[in-house]
C-alpha cells in the first residue's frame, strides 16, 4: 500500500506538470494520498515498536477483526461510524397484509 501510494503522489505530480493546473480537485486529491501514506508509514513505525494494533487514546488493545477492516486505525474511535451502520437496523414490514406495501398513488 505504501509504494501504491507513493506511485500515485509521483504520477499525479506528473499530471499536473503535463497537463496544466487544476487547483481545487488536484490540490484534494493529492491532500488525500498523502493523509493516506502518512498513515500506512505510522501503521509500520508502530508495527516496528511493537504498538500496532493499540488505541493512541487510550492504550487499549484494538480488536484484530476491526484492524483486518482498518488496518491504519489509530484510536478505536476511529471505528465509530462503522459500529453505528452495524447496529442500524431495517424497520419490519409485515408483508401478508396488503396495506403494508407503499404504491405509487400513496405518494
Amino acid at each position: 500500500m505504501k509504494e501504491e501510494l507513493r506511485a500515485r503522489l509521483f504520477d499525479h505530480s506528473l499530471f499536473e506538470m503535463t497537463c496544466g493546473d487544476y487547483q481545487g480537485k488536484s490540490h484534494t486529491l493529492m491532500h488525500h494520498i498523502k493523509e493516506e501514506l502518512q498513515d500506512v508509514e505510522r501503521a509500520l513505525m508502530k508495527i516496528d515498536k511493537g504498538l500496532f494494533g493499540y488505541c493512541e487514546e487510550t492504550g487499549e488493545e484494538i480488536a484484530f477483526e476491526k484492524l483486518r477492516i482498518l488496518p491504519t486505525a489509530r484510536t478505536k474511535y476511529d471505528f465509530f461510524f462503522q459500529e453505528l451502520f452495524e447496529r442500524k437496523t431495517l424497520p419490519q414490514y409485515d408483508y401478508h397484509h396488503e396495506e403494508t406495501y407503499i404504491t405509487g398513488s400513496d405518494f
